[in-house]
């Protein structure tokens, strides 16, 4: 599909037809490699020091890839020479871990206010772990210390202009404090204040958007009015993509809006060329697959055989979960255009490498915990 969907803009835009499917095989080689590699090595290793080195290393990366791309309008990207890096992609992982760990360490506060029983043991603490229990030693506190971590992810990759990344990171966070056990009125307050702001900023007062810098002016008014607006994306041209696929698609490789109508074939709307070419049918085998995939990594999640490998694996199912249906809801036009990628399917090196690795952490905790039932 990604050959299909990229070689008449690879053609039109890169050196060769097949220049993104080369790179593309390259990287999913890579990633698979990683995967294996990782699925080999217990993942509790990073419920340990590791976890606080990496979080204050990515910190120190989306804060680089902030001061080389200063005076840049999109500040996404780290230039390697012979490529790109882009390492929001790595903060999602990074987020899923950081809040993990936490959440162990914090689990007792958490959960045993109100009569609520404390968890099982999760090992012995460390003496730094120790001192961040006694410090963060009430629910109220712990809510703060997540929501902090959450709060500071988000802010930098908003700063370098991801808007779909950031959406992803903050669902992401909130989902994982609420399997931390945050109390749910802080959810429902959210949720008001969220609907709210929505509300006011796509249907009250769009303009302050541009206020804000333009940030999504253009994406939000396309989405509003259904026509194209100075400087914006034209209108879905993913939905006659769609429509013209039918039940069985016009044949893979056929598609006619590839050819240069839709923008970014080969990443973010690379499920429409699906839908065209397999129809509707393909498109359905596409969304079992990752149902079966998600759902799949909940069942290991259950039988994990500690809280933090429990957590890793819900958290980065979540996360696929979430960006799959974002990515469908911004091609079927449901949602504004927000530029997520599809995983496994959306062209990507980094994103491809990161999500293979991801999965090889998903292995290691299924394996782990098979192994010591046995």
């Amino acid at each position: 599909m990604m050959y299909s969907a990229s070689y008449a803009y690879a053609n039109a835009n890169a050196s060769s037809p097949d220049v993104y499917f080369k790179s593309q095989l390259i990287w999913g080689a890579l990633g698979f490699a990683a995967m294996i590699i990782i699925s080999k090595i217990d993942y509790r290793i990073l419920n340990s020091f590791l976890t606080p080195v990496i979080f204050v290393g990515m910190i120190g990366l989306l804060v680089l890839t902030l001061a080389v791309n200063a005076g840049k309008p999109v500040k996404r990207w780290i230039n390697l020479g012979f490529g790109q890096f882009q390492p929001s992609e790595i903060s999602k992982f990074v987020l899923i871990l950081t809040m993990a760990y936490l959440i162990c360490i914090l689990y007792k506060p958490l959960h045993t206010e109100k009569g609520k029983r404390a968890m099982p043991s999760i090992g012995r603490l460390t003496r730094p772990e120790q001192a961040l229990l006694g410090f963060f030693d009430t629910k109220l506190k712990c809510t703060f210390a997540l929501a902090f971590v959450v709060i500071i992810f988000c802010g930098l990759v908003a700063l370098e202009s991801h808007l779909s990344c950031t959406i992803l990171l903050f669902c992401m966070g909130v989902s994982m404090m609420w399997l931390a056990g945050v109390d749910k009125k802080w959810f429902a307050l959210l949720g008001i204040v969220v609907v709210i702001a929505v509300v006011y900023v796509v249907y009250i007062d769009t303009g302050i958007l541009q206020k804000l810098g333009g940030f999504g002016y253009d994406r939000v008014l396309t989405w509003k009015t259904k026509q194209a607006t100075e400087g914006a994306d034209r209108w879905q041209q993913g939905l006659l993509a769609i429509g013209s696929g039918g039940p069985f698609g016009v044949g893979f490789a056929n598609s006619k809006q590839k050819q240069l109508y839709i923008p970014e074939p080969q990443n973010d709307f690379i499920f429409a060329i699906i839908c065209e070419e397999l129809g509707f049918l393909g498109a359905a085998v596409v969304v079992l697959l990752f149902a079966a995939l998600v759902c799949r990594g909940f069942v290991i999640a259950t039988k994990a055989n500690d809280v933090f490998g429990s957590l890793l694996v819900t958290g980065i199912m979540m996360q696929i979960g979430l960006q799959v249906t974002m990515n469908i809801a911004v091609v079927t036009d449901t949602i504004p255009n927000t530029g997520i990628a599809l995983p496994f399917f959306s062209y990507g090196g980094t994103a491809l490498v990161i999500i293979f690795a991801e999965m090889g952490v998903v292995l290691s905790v299924s394996k782990n915990g098979r192994l010591e039932k046995q």
